[in-house]
């Protein structure tokens, strides 16, 4: 599988992070012709730029590094962060469950919605830190069967 095309943009570990990486998966996905995707794209590198900013321990003057590759049948997009600590899906409550720890009442849902945008994902372990990716099928984004 070869890869046509890539990106790696790196991002400050602060809060406005998300919103830069929001408009360049945006910006992207117009230069690469993704419009179709551009959505999901920019939603998923969104969460996942600001799951890294808030939920990571790092060390002040840390990165985020956010990298994009195209072949003819996917999108593959990396979050990588140097922040100690793995992200977990948390699983919506039931219905009728009153006992939703407050931490998820307010969040913790972000990879589900990663989930539910993505075709795949998955978290890389590294010595230092992590990787959060997840892939775009093209022919599905563009309906093709």
């Amino acid at each position: 599988m070869a890869v046509i095309r890539t990106e790696q943009t790196r991002y400050c570990r602060n809060r406005p992070a998300a919103k830069a990486a929001r408009a360049r998966a945006r910006e992207l996905a117009e230069e690469w012709q993704l419009t179709e995707m551009s959505d999901s794209l920019e939603s998923a590198v969104s969460e996942l730029v600001s799951n890294a900013v808030v939920h990571g321990r790092a060390t002040r003057g840390s990165r985020v590094t956010v990298t994009y590759e195209l072949d003819g049948a996917r999108l593959r997009v990396e979050v990588r962060d140097w922040a100690t600590g793995m992200p977990q899906a948390v699983p919506p409550p039931g219905r009728g469950d009153g006992d939703v720890p407050e931490r998820l009442a307010e969040g913790g849902r972000g990879l589900l919605m990663v989930g539910a945008l993505a075709d795949r994902w998955g978290v890389l372990r590294h010595v230092i830190g992590k990787s959060v990716w997840f892939e775009l099928d093209l022919a599905f984004a563009a309906g093709v069967s």
